[in-house]
């Protein structure tokens, strides 16, 4: 059942930086955090449990045009999003999120085709020429996120609340089976304009005093797609053509010269 938007969480858009961890010590980083924040607290806010999906088609039309449908279970509640990714440099404004509505946790975009295409719709200003509902009818979950850490709230004197996690992910390829583990340390702002300059100082204290937290400029979806997306092989050399098409074969390598050298010196002998 489609629940629609009952429960919408919040007016404002949020924005969350994401961070790699290369040094894992939680206890460090928030010891850091608090000593030099100033007039600010950082309190325990609880656990995080939550599965994040994402689907798209065989042929990864949606993802591939900037756009993610995701599921998120969580132990209050379950809803649909679409997410706007844009090749720009700004983590702040290189994406837009798009709240669709609860639904059930077993639901699937294939069950909403109409509700989620007039959504998709929207969000491009009917710019597709294709059919959208028949796109979404055939999307199966694709990427699958098991979040887990401890979450905490940074309260500003001001009344100003951001949240930042420590999480590990278990990330799964649907299609493939390939799955990985994931340390991410993350910051979520609500992108209140009357609180920019709270925002701007905890990024400050963060990436100033924090060295083992390396930024990315990547949202959840890129980085557990890029963790299980299958490497190209290296060492092979890309096969040049001439202007007929022919192959050319390419120059040798040092080791295939050094190999020739000896040949021809056994040969002298």
């Amino acid at each position: 059942m489609f629940l629609g938007d009952k429960g919408q969480p919040s007016k404002f858009n949020t924005v969350r930086h994401n961070y790699d961890i290369l040094i894992d010590n939680e206890k460090r980083i928030l010891s850091k955090i608090s000593r030099n924040i100033g007039f600010y607290s950082v309190v325990y806010s609880g656990k995080l449990k939550k599965v994040e999906t994402v689907y798209d088609t065989d042929k990864y039309l949606l993802t591939g045009a900037g756009l993610v449908i995701r599921k998120i279970n969580t132990p209050e509640r379950t809803y649909f999003s679409l997410i706007r990714i844009s090749e720009v440099s700004k983590v702040s404004s290189r994406e837009k999120k798009y709240f669709l509505g609860e639904c059930e946790p077993k639901d699937q975009p294939s069950d909403f085709p109409v509700q989620i295409a007039d959504a998709i719709q929207n969000v491009y200003n009917n710019l597709f020429t294709i059919n959208v509902v028949d796109i979404v009818k055939h999307t199966s979950a694709y990427i699958i996120t098991e979040m887990s850490g401890n979450v905490y709230k940074i309260i500003s004197g001001t009344g100003y609340e951001a949240e930042m996690s420590f999480e590990t992910w278990k990330v799964k390829d649907a299609r493939t089976g390939k799955k990985v583990k994931i340390r991410n340390f993350s910051l979520d702002f609500a992108l209140d304009p009357a609180y920019e300059k709270e925002r701007e100082h905890i990024l400050w204290v963060v990436d100033r005093y924090c060295k083992e937290l390396v930024p990315l400029n990547r949202n959840r979806f890129e980085i557990a797609e890029v963790a299980v997306r299958p490497r190209v092989p290296t060492g092979k050399r890309p096969t040049q053509t001439d202007e007929n098409g022919n192959p050319i074969a390419p120059p040798p390598t040092k080791k295939e010269r050094k190999k020739k050298k000896k040949e021809k010196l056994e040969q002298g002998l």
